[in-house]
């Protein structure tokens, strides 16, 4: 076991108010790894896709998308069981790609192929095998849930739907093969959440909850371009900086989220209405000319970088029109702000962490805000120590993701054994001060 303790400097980023941030000292003690290039294990070769979930005795459970399987590791480290395989019958998977887990050790896993939840037992035994209503199946389902979660109070999960672009290429396929657009599926899109019941016979969904959209005006495509679906598909694309839809759901059901480029964080009961809101005093960034200039040359970089490397797969990278896609990063629209809030996770005993936005407009990992379970505010942690958790579970466990050039995932599960606020310096270093400076000042 590998100890480390992280001890949390106040760095300050280029935003409002972050004099306000109350640093902490965060303890955190490594269990163990799973994974990685050099698993010596067959069982702990992942792929890159991969969703974490803690039950209540400390097993991490997992699911390997591009594998179809789910594996259990115990507090240990060591592989506790093997949940369904690959195959067309009940308890086998088709096309998988998120899960939800009980604290009592239940899974459920929506099968996209299946058109079904499939339910298994603490022991790894198919409990149940749910299909969704034929005459009101979500297009959400058919196409895959983004994320869900599960409702711990009873049998329903908590479940976001798809993005728009994706429902427009299932209603372009319609048309394609001549049936009839469904200008208003059943189910919710991607900044909206729904119930999934299967209590019954069926699964039966309800939308419990809209997340706000950013106004956009209309594409005004011209009939030629309406039938080029490169273009179709850039005129539907989110702008750079376009609020994101973040969300989870904490342990009494309450679902927190948020949904604007403001720092509130909103609560909302398990049926969708919002009782309360989380706020802290930081403010959004006016998006300059310089931003967009700044921007763009980035997604490009990025871009190229990911053009003339193969990624773990081994095969060449596939970019049908790479001029094309150039030009789309360049004409992609701005929204007039930038977020402040780029993540949120909830913790095992109800409490938050808020995760903001970092030195560059586009950085997603920056510093994260520690609320405890009575909704108090008590420390932020700086950008990289630890970093967001993908998931916590009992007893201070939570996993993080480690990926090496080749885009292997390695598992790291650690321990927090506390969290204190750190006494605040009087005097500031000259990187603390130049951290503080003002966008275009360094």
């Amino acid at each position: 076991m590998k100890r480390v303790a992280w001890q949390i400097v106040a760095t300050l980023l280029a935003v409002p108010a972050v004099a306000q941030d109350q640093p902490l000292t965060l303890d955190m003690t490594e269990v163990y790894r799973a994974g990685g290039a050099d698993a010596q294990e067959e069982w702990a070769f992942f792929g890159p896709g991969l969703q974490l979930r803690f039950d209540g005795a400390g097993n991490l459970v997992v699911l390997d998308v591009l594998e179809s399987r789910v594996v259990v590791i115990g507090p240990d480290g060591q592989l506790v069981r093997s949940v369904g395989r690959k195959g067309e019958g009940p308890g086998e998977f088709r096309i998988i790609m998120t899960l939800a887990v009980w604290r009592d050790g239940r899974i459920a896993v929506p099968d996209q192929r299946h058109a079904a939840i499939q339910v298994f037992s603490p022991e790894g035994e198919l409990e149940r095998f749910v299909r969704m209503d034929e005459e009101d199946k979500p297009l959400s389902m058919a196409l895959g849930h983004q994320e869900i979660r599960a409702d711990q109070r009873g049998e329903r999960l908590i479940a976001q739907g798809v993005g728009g672009v994706l429902v427009a290429m299932a209603n372009r396929a319609n048309r394609r093969m001549g049936h009839q657009e469904d200008e208003t599926p059943s189910g919710v899109d991607d900044r909206a959440l729904e119930t999934l019941d299967f209590s019954g016979d069926v699964v039966v969904s309800r939308p419990i909850l809209q997340g706000w959209r950013a106004p956009r005006p209309e594409p005004g495509l011209s009939p030629p371009d309406e039938q080029d679906w490169g273009k179709v598909v850039a005129s539907m694309e989110d702008r750079y900086f376009e609020p994101g839809f973040h969300w989870d759901v904490l342990p009494d059901g309450t679902i927190a989220y948020s949904d604007s480029t403001a720092y509130a964080i909103k609560l909302a009961s398990p049926e969708g209405s919002v009782t309360d809101v989380l706020r802290r005093p930081l403010s959004p960034q006016p998006v300059s000319a310089r931003i967009r200039r700044a921007t763009i040359a980035y997604q490009l970089e990025r871009f190229n970088e990911r053009y003339e490397t193969a990624p773990s797969t081994g095969l060449p990278f596939m970019a049908p029109d790479p001029e094309g896609r150039r030009r789309r990063i360049r004409e992609r629209g701005f929204y007039h702000e930038i977020p402040v809030v780029r993540g949120l996770k909830a913790t095992w005993d109800g409490g938050l962490w808020i995760q903001r936005r970092g030195g560059d407009p586009w950085d997603d990992d920056g510093p994260i805000d520690v609320f405890n379970a009575d909704r108090e505010y008590i420390g932020t942690l700086p950008a990289g120590a630890p970093g967001m958790p993908v998931a916590f579970g009992p007893d201070g466990l939570v996993v993080h993701l480690e990926r090496d050039e080749l885009d292997v995932p390695t598992l790291v599960v650690s321990r927090l054994t506390s969290a204190r606020p750190q006494p605040r310096s009087r005097t500031r270093s000259p990187s603390q001060r130049a951290a503080t400076a003002p966008p275009g000042a360094r």
